[in-house]
C-alpha cells in the first residue's frame, strides 16, 4: 500500500515538474569551459528540444626572442541530452571529444626545463620530441544550474578515456586534474572516474 502510494504522488508531481521544466529548444549560448577532457576555453553551445551539441576551443603561443614560436591548440566538441529538466536545472549525459596538438618546440622547452637546462646550449638527457597530438573521449553527466534566463553555470563528473601516442602530455592539468591517465607524461591509454577538482568540470553561458 505504501509503495502505490508513493507511486501516485510521482505521477501526480511528474506533470508539474514537467511543467516547470525551462524551454531551451533553439536556444544559443557562449560562454567558458573546463572540460573533463583537458580542453578550456571558449563554450558553444546549441539546444535543440532535450538535446544539446556544443564545441570548445583554445590555444597558447609563445614567441621566444631567439627561437621559433611554441604553441598548443585545443578543441572539444561533443553533445548531451538532458533526461531531467526543471525551472532552475538541467541534467544531462552525453559523449565529447577532446583533442589537443602541441608542437615539438613547445614540447621540448618543457623537457629542457624539467632538466633545467638553458635555451640555446646543449642538454644531456634531453629526448627531442616532433608535434605531439593527445585524444581524450568522455562521458560527462552535467547539471546546468540556472541563475536566469540567460546565464547558467555547468558542473560535470564523468568517465574520461585517454590516448596518449608519444611521451607528452597536451590535455590535462597537474593542478586541475590529478589523474594519472590525464596527466602522465608516457605513450599509452588510460581511464579515470570522477572529476580531479571543481574547477577542472566547471563553466558558465550566457544565452541568447
Amino acid at each position: 500500500m505504501k509503495k502505490l502510494t508513493l507511486l501516485m504522488i510521482a505521477i501526480v508531481l511528474l506533470p508539474a515538474a514537467a511543467a516547470q521544466a525551462r524551454d531551451m529548444n533553439q536556444k544559443f549560448g557562449i560562454g567558458y569551459e573546463q572540460s573533463l577532457g583537458g580542453v578550456s576555453g571558449i563554450n558553444l553551445k546549441y539546444n535543440i528540444k532535450d538535446f544539446q551539441i556544443g564545441a570548445t576551443v583554445g590555444f597558447d603561443i609563445f614567441k621566444p626572442t631567439d627561437s621559433d614560436p611554441r604553441t598548443a591548440v585545443r578543441f572539444a566538441v561533443g553533445a548531451a541530452y538532458n533526461f531531467a529538466r526543471f525551472k532552475s536545472v538541467n541534467m544531462g549525459i552525453g559523449v565529447k571529444v577532446n583533442a589537443g596538438w602541441k608542437n615539438g618546440e613547445a614540447v621540448n622547452a618543457e623537457r629542457r626545463a624539467k632538466l633545467n637546462c638553458v635555451d640555446g646550449q646543449s642538454c644531456d638527457g634531453l629526448v627531442v620530441s616532433d608535434d605531439v597530438w593527445q585524444v581524450n573521449i568522455e562521458i560527462p553527466l552535467t547539471a546546468e544550474i540556472f541563475l536566469s534566463d540567460h546565464f547558467a553555470f555547468t558542473l560535470s563528473a564523468g568517465f574520461v578515456i585517454t590516448i596518449l601516442t608519444e611521451d607528452a602530455v597536451v590535455l590535462g592539468n597537474d593542478a586541475l586534474n590529478p589523474a594519472m591517465a590525464a596527466t602522465t607524461e608516457k605513450s599509452g591509454y588510460g581511464f579515470s572516474l570522477g572529476m580531479g577538482s571543481m574547477l577542472a568540470s566547471a563553466g558558465f553561458i550566457v544565452y541568447f
